[in-house]
């Protein structure tokens, strides 16, 4: 830990931010190009910073994680979170630097917004372009303020970067609930499969029939079984017979070719070589205990 790089100020530079409300923006290639794209893993003890990323790709990095960034993306960072970049040389964007002093005067009251603030966050907008356009619209805003001299500058600010917290809070709202419905999707169509190799379960079809049979491709139904279970759709089916088959060995006299040709395999000897290679054992092993 002693090795480990802490800057007060901002990368490379170790004085303390000169004013208690330091608010900081520049381009991010500016300081990334001195450092040849690559800004080594560190702190800031003092400072909070957002890369607000619009064109290019790069890579976070943090306590030996590698999140690849593709823009339009947001990255924010609390004060005293391990984080570095990879940036490609055509990368285009801003950061903007915050004082935690000033930092700590937003959203006060919004301790659900605070809290998602408080932790390193990626933010992909690659299918939200209209949320990210409006960051850049904030963006800008508090690019002006921060070089025009104004009543209340410090006001106008405080309310911008609350606006942008909260978008990027309803952008991670969104991506949740987007996940949750797509899992709840994925889990309706594994219970409707599961459901109808019951039904077929002495003359199960082929992949591709029961996936047309659930109004979807053989790819999706794939897909379906591998985020469910982690397993494709014939190992599904396999998992299912081989169950079948283990309750006919345990609770039946029938012969192991008997016992194959009920689960629909015209060859006794490919249902043994599979039943051992998915359980483990020959299926007379199995028998006997």
């Amino acid at each position: 830990m002693n090795d480990l790089l802490r800057y007060k100020g901002l990368y490379g530079e170790h004085q303390q931010p000169l004013v208690t409300d330091f608010i900081h923006i520049e381009p991010l290639e500016d300081r990334s190009k001195i450092y040849e794209w690559e800004i080594a893993e560190h702190i800031h003890t003092d400072l909070v910073q957002m890369f607000v990323i619009e064109v290019g790709s790069g890579f976070l990095l943090s306590e030996g994680n590698r999140i690849e960034l593709a823009a339009p993306c947001v990255v924010t960072v609390p004060a005293n979170v391990l984080h570095g970049f990879h940036f490609e040389p055509s990368i285009v964007g801003e950061v903007i630097t915050l004082s935690v002093s000033f930092y700590d005067t937003l959203l006060q009251d919004k301790a659900s917004i605070k809290k998602q603030s408080n932790q390193l966050n990626c933010f992909s907008f690659l299918g939200n372009t209209t949320t990210f356009s409006d960051v850049q619209y904030l963006k800008d805003k508090i690019q002006n303020e921060i070089f025009e001299d104004t009543p209340e500058k410090l006001l106008a600010l405080r309310k911008y970067f609350e606006l942008v917290y909260l978008a990027l809070f309803r952008e991670k709202f969104r991506n949740t609930a987007d996940a949750l419905l797509s899992n709840n999707k994925n889990l309706a169509y594994y219970q409707q499969f599961q459901e109808l190799i019951r039904q077929h379960a002495q003359n199960l079809l082929s992949i591709k029939k029961f996936a047309d049979a659930l109004g979807i491709t053989q790819t999706h139904l794939n897909r379906v079984c591998h985020t469910v279970t982690g397993k494709s759709a014939l190992k599904v089916v396999q998992d299912f017979t081989m169950n079948e088959a283990k309750k006919y060995l345990l609770n039946t006299s029938y012969s192991i070719a008997e016992v194959a040709y009920f689960l629909n395999f015209n060859d006794p000897a490919y249902f043994s070589r599979l039943f051992k290679k998915r359980v483990g054992v020959a299926p007379g092993e199995f028998r006997k205990g």
